[in-house]
């Protein structure tokens, strides 16, 4: 774009005030629309094929931060392509509207606690916003096949208030439904920005009652009038089965960021949370000065992530073959198995006719049958891997350096090793998709130092533009007071990885500090990073000097003599 290359061409110079910033943020801010037409525009040329292979890899990763920061709710974004594709619609046009849906009307609903009446309301949100709460036997209109759940959103929120007034007399006692419009692609979408924009209208009548706490319920209701089709959500999701903290190591000058983290988590707003975001790497002494050490540390934590994960995304991709191909290969059965008893209880010419489509039928059922015994020795040479990696039941991988091993495996290794590569090759072979791709990626990055330097260096440098970002998403909500822009759902996502990320490697740092050398010992957040960034620049010329390094993943960013090292 010439005027990003017009910025860039004068460089600070241009930039001289806060007023030149806002003049080119306006300027840049006129080619949102035209930027995210050309994305979808391209992936649906790299979708037949169009382009350099680079490109189109490119291309797929910008359509999927596109449909983050449209709100693409990621099950119903799954659904719409599993269908398309179910239907054979596999042509450009069909994915790209599966992806990216056009916008539409959707009635939202949800219920704010502390008041009965929200006055004035069509003059802030529109005259097809309605606030009351619902009589019993009162009929519903407008909601179509999601009335039922529309009473009960009601019921619920008459439940819960009834349960916080027998709980404590002083609560408020009154609730409302507030149920209005909003443009959206999907059902998802339109419950987040429809909770965004009842929060910004409750900002209005806070301000006006100042002794009141007016806030929203978790639970939301969206209905799409044109399909009849209606969705029930809660923000936050929240999570399942036992829960264990990072570390109980964690230092008590840690507990601000800690705290700060867990608030950024649980905001709904997401800018404010990207800014709390910054917010709790500051409060680990992160200064905006510090982006690239803390960009280096973090690229450690990813290479020592994405090892790990591949793991798992193998194992998880060897069974969903396994499970699918059964599943086929049991209704192919079933169906000849139906016409084979249709046609032996038949009577003449029609029962020529079942008997051709039973033999048909058959002839794909034998086919899946081959299919699933493949699939089934894929099965099987993961249990070699398994047996290599110390795999239990549970799925769990205690020593990722075995799993490294076997990635990495070189001619000579032992027999029990050897055949466990051999069996990952299998099965990288036989998987597929995106998980085979990255398999195979990784088998070639990690058999060339100077090709996997290039990725940690290419990591970090990505980690401290997102962090440069980071920062400046914090001054623009948190000094400037904005609270929306064209990326916040991307940027609330991002910021929140970075922060995750950071308290990953430190609370890995912090659990193994009782075994650390005296000199690793007692370090400050702030010192762990920068140790850690020195470690990534050490063992970046280790690779690039062409010197064998046998990398131990588990201790990557954890206290030890050297970083690479399994003594």
């Amino acid at each position: 774009m010439d005027a990003l290359k017009n910025i860039e061409a004068r460089g600070r110079p241009g930039l001289n005030s806060a007023a030149d910033c806002a003049a080119q943020a306006h300027l840049l801010a006129g080619w949102v629309t035209q930027v995210c037409t050309a994305v979808a525009d391209g992936f649906a040329e790299a979708w037949q094929g169009a382009g350099h292979q680079d490109a189109r890899e490119r291309l797929a990763l910008e359509m999927a931060a596109l449909c983050v920061i449209e709100g693409r709710q990621h099950q119903l974004l799954n659904d719409d392509v599993r269908t398309e594709l179910s239907r054979g619609n596999r042509d450009a046009d069909s994915i790209k509207k599966a992806l990216l849906p056009v916008e539409r009307d959707l009635r939202v609903a949800v219920v704010v606690e502390g008041t009965s009446r929200l006055e004035s309301l069509t003059g802030l949100m529109g005259p097809a916003a309605a606030a009351a709460g619902i009589a019993p036997g009162a009929p519903v209109v407008g909601w179509g096949r999601a009335t039922a759940d529309f009473k009960a959103l009601a019921d619920l929120a008459e439940a819960a208030c009834a349960a916080r007034r027998a709980w404590s007399g002083d609560q408020a006692s009154g609730y409302t439904l507030l149920a209005f419009t909003v443009r959206a692609r999907d059902l998802g979408a339109a419950a987040l920005l429809g909770r965004r924009q009842a929060s910004e209208a409750l900002d209005q009548y806070v301000a006006g009652q100042r002794l009141a706490e007016i806030r929203l319920r978790p639970e939301t209701l969206a209905h799409d009038p044109h399909s009849g089709r209606g969705l029930k959500v809660a923000v936050p999701v929240l999570g399942s089965g036992p829960v264990r903290p990072l570390t109980t190591n964690w230092p008590a000058t840690l507990r601000e960021s800690l705290r700060t983290a867990h608030v950024a988590r649980v905001t709904e707003a997401p800018t404010t949370a990207a800014g709390l975001c910054w917010a709790a790497l500051e409060a680990l002494d992160v200064k905006s000065q510090d982006t690239g050490i803390l960009g280096r540390a973090l690229s450690l934590q990813a290479f020592r992530q994405q090892v790990i994960d591949l793991q798992q995304r193998t194992r998880t991709a060897a069974a969903a073959a396994v499970s699918a191909t059964r599943t086929a290969h049991r209704a192919a059965q079933r169906a000849a198995d139906q016409l084979e008893a249709a046609a032996s209880s038949a009577k003449r010419d029609h029962a020529a006719k079942l008997a051709e489509k039973a033999a048909q039928a058959r002839a794909s059922e034998l086919q899946r049958h081959a299919a699933l015994k493949r699939a089934l020795e894929t099965e099987s040479h993961h249990a070699v891997v398994d047996a290599w990696t110390g795999i239990g039941n549970d799925g769990k991988l205690r020593d990722p350096d075995r799993w490294l091993d076997v990635i990495t495996s070189p001619a000579d290794a032992d027999p029990a090793l050897r055949a466990a590569a051999d069996a990952l090759a299998a099965v990288n072979d036989r998987i597929g998709g995106d998980t085979a791709k990255r398999l195979r990626n990784w088998r070639t990055r990690l058999s060339d130092l100077d090709s996997l330097a290039d990725w940690i260096e290419e990591t970090a440098a990505r980690f401290e533009k997102n962090l440069d970002w980071l920062y400046a998403l914090r001054n623009t909500a948190l000094h400037d007071g904005r609270f929306t822009s064209a990326t916040d759902l991307l940027d609330v996502h991002g910021g929140r990885a970075l922060v995750d990320l950071t308290l990953e490697f430190l609370g890995n740092w912090y659990r193994h500090e009782g075994a650390a050398a005296p000199e690793q010992s007692g370090l400050t957040a702030r010192e762990v990073i920068a140790h850690l960034a020195d470690r990534q620049q050490a063992l970046i010329a280790e690779m690039k000097s062409g010197k064998p390094t046998p990398w131990n993943v588990t201790r990557l960013t954890s206290p030890t003599p050297i970083g690479s090292g399994r003594a």
